[in-house]
């Protein structure tokens, strides 16, 4: 996990005048913040920030390859991180009929307690956050936030040479 000190190392201007990487570090700087502060409730259900992310989206993408895309890990990290969360009885995996190479991933009861318990500790900590900013400002964020999310399509596109 990145500490927040890290990322606090380049002074950031507060002004109108913010280069869009400055807004992106403020951005990350937030996210970093609220997953420390969850850490250790996190590592008690034997999660990280990366383990509750792949439960909170595994259903929407039950492949290891579709799932690694959506979260924008690499494969093998994807790998490790779902060998972990098997170990820990949160996922299951299962052959897809027709392909023997492929397999589909499944959340368990007991992974499902572990996400919603994990979502409700980084719920509380950005909630808090969040809810200090006026609901004017809370409907601009959340206007904004869906602006910004990437446009996914099925074929990955190439840089053009």
């Amino acid at each position: 996990m990145w500490n927040s000190t890290i990322w606090n190392y380049y002074p950031v201007k507060r002004d109108s005048n913010m280069r869009p990487w400055e807004l992106l570090l403020r951005n990350v700087n937030v996210l970093h913040s609220v997953l420390e502060r969850a850490e250790p409730e996190l590592s008690s259900l034997e999660l990280d920030a990366k383990r509750l992310f792949i439960l909170c989206t595994v259903e929407a993408h039950p492949f290891p390859a579709d799932l690694a895309r959506a979260l924008s890990l690499p494969k093998p990290s994807m790998t490790f991180l779902v060998k972990k969360l098997e170990e820990s009885g949160y996922l299951r995996r299962q052959g897809e009929k027709g392909d023997l190479r492929r397999y589909r991933l499944t959340i368990t009861p007991s992974g499902i307690k572990a996400r919603d318990k994990g979502a409700e500790v980084v719920n509380g900590i950005f909630g808090a956050c969040f809810n200090s900013l006026s609901a004017a400002d809370q409907a601009t964020f959340n206007r904004i936030v869906d602006q910004l999310q990437p446009r996914t399509s099925k074929t990955k596109q190439r840089p053009s040479r």
